[in-house]
Order: structure tokens, then sequence, then C-alpha cells
């Protein structure tokens, strides 16, 4: 039986060693010679001492010394993980199975080892996989909701800014998702680099946003005055292979325990304050306060209604004339969206536009008021031949839906010229800068489909987009022509405007005339298309009547104004 033993011992891949009531080692396999770097003439007879690291030496003897003494085992029989000692001095994990027993007459010790260092290793692997991000080797998501759940759960004050890239998808979509990544490794830098050692907790929680943790951190102006060094850092251009690029961010910060006490509460306060800083244009900071919640509540809530009051066809289209300036001759119209609400009544665009624009409902209307207006601008078409249709566009329906075809294939079904259908555009969708929405534009472009540029001179960047896209008309914003005199800074603009615009050979149309001396004006400077009030507000389609002229008595404080 012990040549069995012998035998099985030889060949077993785990090392097996067999010490004296000294601690002096009296069986050493082939793998325990293999694994500690030590052949068994040099190790039998030696203390077991040359396989333990020095610190954990002292231990050990008690251990024995205790055992010796009729003392109880406490690990044997048991799997445990400690560190061993390599015959070169290094340390490595082992798993080691401890046995006692008693051969004629002493105490024999019998250990079974297995190195355990790949297992250790590949254990680190997959905690650094699941804890750190490995583009930019921050701790990710989960590794952030650990450190804020510990700090919480101590009621340690906490504080979190929420840091969202402000034109990365620009980057992605312009120049390749290398691009992108190279983006996001050197914004991890910069964010690093904002935070003093020791201070936070930079985490990388998704896609362009990012997180700082601050613990212990009672002062709320410390938190502004880190968000605003890192806006500055994210604002300076990133340098791709000699190219440079504006990304910019936007932050939102949420603090403990007035913003939230766990950490679903505190994260949604932060995340609230960073929509409220996009929605301002971005390139902003702010902190949570309770009004921002509330907002958020009755926006839910609205998003609810629309999608109710879009499967019970509550939405309408009203059509505000366009006439020609020379003879007051009506030549088109701009169809415009209402919501006929079965308790509020009829709604204009203020009381829900800017919710449904940004809901996954804005490409399905979009298509829906496109194919309505396209199909009563046909109907009119056969009374007075050329008659133009101004349809608005969301930003929704250049980046979810293919947007070309589904104004040809609109055309089509309606019958009505390409030629005399205009989209109208703002700043905001030009400036996303999407390469596919641009070739899109072109696209429609070269079918005839005419592009207006919506509330012109309102922006900051609207010259430059009359060189990047093919804008066919203008739209002097109501903003300028409701405050016109002869002279003035709004008449300066309006005429500076109608210059460009003949400059560019584009046409014109002036939006919100309303009075008599507003018109004459615009007829003096040359500008050949206007609405408004004083020609006729929104109405529904059976309430439009195509004529010369309108009466001039419109009431200008209607609330359906567009």
């Amino acid at each position: 039986q012990m040549a069995f033993l012998q035998q099985w011992a030889d060949v077993s891949p785990d090392a097996m060693i067999v010490a004296d009531a000294n601690g002096l080692i009296v069986h050493w396999n082939p793998a325990a010679e293999s694994m500690f770097g030590l052949p068994a003439e040099e190790a039998l007879g030696t203390s077991l001492d040359v396989i333990i690291p020095e610190p954990m030496r002292g231990a050990h003897a008690k251990g024995m010394e205790r055992l010796l003494a009729g003392g109880q085992p406490r690990i044997v029989g048991t799997v445990l993980e400690v560190t061993a000692q390599h015959s070169d001095g290094s340390h490595f994990p082992i798993e080691m199975s401890l046995s006692m027993w008693t051969q004629e007459g002493e105490a024999r010790f019998g250990a079974i080892v297995r190195d355990v260092s790949k297992r250790r290793a590949n254990d680190d692997r997959l905690h650094h996989l699941a804890h750190f991000d490995q583009l930019t080797l921050l701790p990710n998501r989960t590794s952030f909701l650990e450190n804020l759940n510990n700090a919480l759960g101590q009621s340690v004050q906490s504080t979190v800014l929420l840091v969202d890239l402000d034109r990365f998808k620009e980057v992605n979509d312009q120049l390749g998702h290398a691009a992108g990544d190279a983006v996001l490794i050197e914004a991890a830098l910069r964010i690093r680099r904002c935070v003093p050692t020791g201070m936070a907790n930079v985490a990388r929680l998704g896609s362009d946003k990012f997180s700082i943790l601050l613990t212990g951190e009672t002062d709320p102006s410390r938190a502004g005055a880190l968000a605003t060094v890192v806006r500055r850092e994210l604002r300076r251009p990133f340098d791709l292979a000699g190219r440079l690029v504006w990304v910019g961010c936007s932050i939102g910060i949420g603090m403990s325990p007035s913003h939230g006490d766990d950490a679903a509460t505190l994260i949604g306060s932060a995340d609230l304050a960073l929509y409220e800083a996009k929605a301002e244009g971005g390139d902003g900071q702010r902190s949570f306060v309770p009004a921002l919640k509330t907002a958020a509540v009755a926006r839910r809530s609205l998003e609810i209604d629309l999608r109710e009051a879009w499967e019970a066809r509550q939405f309408e289209v009203f059509y505000q004339p366009q006439i020609r300036l020379e003879d007051r001759q009506v030549v088109g119209a701009e169809a415009l969206l209402r919501w006929r609400h079965p308790e509020r009544g009829l709604l204009a665009p203020g009381a829900f536009l800017s919710t449904l624009e940004n809901s996954s409902l804005a490409a399905p209307v979009g298509t829906w008021v496109l194919e309505a207006a396209c199909r009563q601008g046909a109907a009119w078409n056969r009374q007075a031949s050329g008659f133009l249709m101004g349809v608005n566009l969301f930003g929704a329906q250049l980046k979810t839906v293919p947007l070309t075809e589904t104004v040809r294939s609109t055309l089509s079904l309606t019958q009505f010229p390409a030629r005399q259908l205009e989209l109208e555009i703002t700043e905001n969708i030009m400036l996303a800068d999407d390469e596919c929405a641009k070739d899109q534009l072109n696209a429609l472009h070269d079918m005839g489909v005419g592009l207006a540029f919506d509330d012109f001179g309102t922006g900051y960047a609207s010259l430059a987009f009359l060189k990047q896209f093919p804008i066919t008309r203008l739209k002097i914003d109501r903003s300028f022509v409701s405050n016109v005199r002869a002279k003035g800074s709004d008449a300066a603009i309006v005429q500076a405007v109608l210059m460009l615009a003949r400059k560019f050979g584009l046409s014109v149309i002036a939006e919100g005339v309303e009075t008599e001396e507003q018109e004459k004006l615009l007829k003096k400077w040359r500008c050949p298309h206007a609405q408004g009030y004083l020609y006729g507000k929104p109405v529904a389609a059976t309430a439009f009547a195509i004529s010369s002229a309108f009466p001039h008595n419109r009431p200008s404080s209607d609330p359906m104004r567009k």
C-alpha cells in the first residue's frame, strides 16, 4: 500500500509534502520539486520555512507548537489559499489542503499544494474586465456604483459630477470610430488631470459620459469650481493626427443627502442637471435644484399624453398663407402642427413641440405632417398653379428615417411637384453637422425640393451654413420684423439679410408681419414674400382661402401663433 501511495504521489500534478513534528520535510514529490524549484535531495530534512514567506513564519511556528502541545487543529481538513515562497525568493499564490496523522507514534503533517497563479491572474483579469473600461482604463459604471454605494452606506457626504461630451457624435460620424476612441482616451486623461490625487474617483460610465465622485466634500462651490476646470480642459481642441476638432462638455452636479441619499436618486438628480445643461446649448454646468425634478415629471407626463394623442389622432395640420408682397397674391402656405387636446382645447406648438422633438414620435409625426401637407398642396395646386407648400423638419427625420426616400415616395403618392415643396430646417439641425444628414439634404435639393433656413439671423453660425448647405430660401425671423422701423438695428439686420440673399441668389420671406407699416418697409427694401397675421393666422385647411388679399385686422395677440 505504501508503494502504491508513493507511486501515486510521484505522478500527481499537485505538490505533496509531508513534515514531521519538528517541521522538517520527510517527503517531497516531483511536483513539489517543479513547483518550488527545489530538488528532493535539498528539500528533505529541511525546515518547512524554506517554502514559507518570512512574514508568515512566526505564525506557522506558533501553530505547530500549539498542535504538539495537544491543541485542537484549526486548519486541518480545510482548503486554504495562501502565499508560498519559491527557491528563488519570489512569492506566488497556492491552494493548500492540510492533514495530520500519527505514524509510528510520531505526528505527521501532510499538505497537497496546487499553484493557483494562473487562476489568480485570470481572476484578476476578470475582475479588471468587470470593473474597468478597457479603452480609457478608467473604472467603469460597476466600479463607480460600488464606490458610491459604499460611501453612501457609510453616510459619507458624496458629490456626483456627470460629464457628457457635447459634440462627440459628430467626431464619430465624420472621422470614424478610431478618431472617436482617441478623443475618449484623451478626454479621460484630461479629466483625471483636473482631479487632485486622492480627492475623487473618475470613471467612464459608457459612450461619451464620464463621472467624478467626490467624497467627504460639503462645499458646493468646490464641486462647481472643479466642473469649471473640467469644462475648460475639454473645451481645448483635440489634435487627431494633425486635424483639430472641438468637442466641449456639459456637466450636471448632484450632492448627497440633499439631492438624494441613495445611488439611484443621487445619480438621477445629477442627470437631470446634466439634461438642463445640454438643453441650454451645451458647454455649461448645472447643479440640481428641485424644480428640475418637477420639470422632468411634467415632461414625462407630457410624453405619455403625446403618445396617447398620436394614437387617438388628435394632431391636426394648420396652414398659414405666404403672400407675394408686390400684389398680395397668395403663393403658398406653411404647414403648422396643432394638437386638439380633449380637455385643454387647441394647443399651439409652444405647449408641446420641444418635448415632441426629443421623443421617439418626432420622426413618425413629421412624416405624417409631410404627407398631409403634400396632399393638401396638390389639391390647392389645382386651384392656383405653382402653389408652394412649406413643411418644418424635425431633426429626428434626418437621423432615424431615410428622409430622401420618404419625400420621394410622398411626392409620388400625392402627385405634388417636388419644386413646389419647401422643407424648413433650423440651425439646430445644421449644427449637428452630420455628413449623412448633409448628404440627404443635398439629394433633396437635387430632386428639386426647396430648403428654407428658418429663423435666419437668430443663431450663431448662420452665415457659414449658407456655404455648407444647399439653402434656397431665407426666412427672416419675426423677432426682427416685429420691431422693425425705418432706422435702427432691426432695420439694418433685415436689409442685410435681403442683400445677402441677393448675393447668394436666394429667395427671402419675412415672418411675423402684422402691420401695414412693416409691410411698407419690406416692400421698400424689395423683400419678395411675407407671412404673418396681417395676411392670415394659421387655420385648418377647410378655412384656408386662396385669394389675392386678406383682411388687415388680424389680432396680434392670438394664442395660436406659430
